[in-house]
């Protein structure tokens, strides 16, 4: 092993290194076909949210459907790969997905919770 690849190893080996699935998603149908499906979705996101680490569309602004990104909490590929077959926008045929093996390793997570109010905050 090189120099530079201990040095690496060295760095990353106090990173947490949790693996997790992400799946993006792609609508491939028009928004006036997707838009009333999408109570279904959210109901579907909200009754298996154990099973969701993350979840979200990437925003444009005034744009109401684009892609999204789901990180799934789950032991295989395939295992996130049926979560996201029986979401109901790919169900349907309205939405495509890929999914990507992802190594979480830096980042800073504050969280800042008010219990009497049921929220929290994410502190930047």
């Amino acid at each position: 092993m090189s120099d530079i690849d201990n040095e690496i190893e060295q760095l990353i080996e106090p990173n947490l290194r949790k693996r997790l699935y992400v799946a993006f998603s792609y609508p491939v149908a028009p928004i006036d076909e997707i838009v009333p499906y999408i109570p279904e979705h959210l109901r579907y996101m909200m009754e298996f949210e154990d099973r969701i680490f993350l979840s979200g569309p990437f925003i444009t602004e005034g744009k109401l459907v684009g892609e999204g990104m789901t990180v799934l909490l789950a032991d295989s590929e395939e295992q996130a790969a049926q979560f996201m077959r029986n979401e109901p926008f790919i169900r349907r045929g309205l939405r495509r997905f890929e999914i990507k093996l992802w190594e979480l390793r830096e980042g800073t997570l504050t969280l800042k919770t008010k219990l009497s109010q049921t929220r929290f905050d994410i502190v930047k």
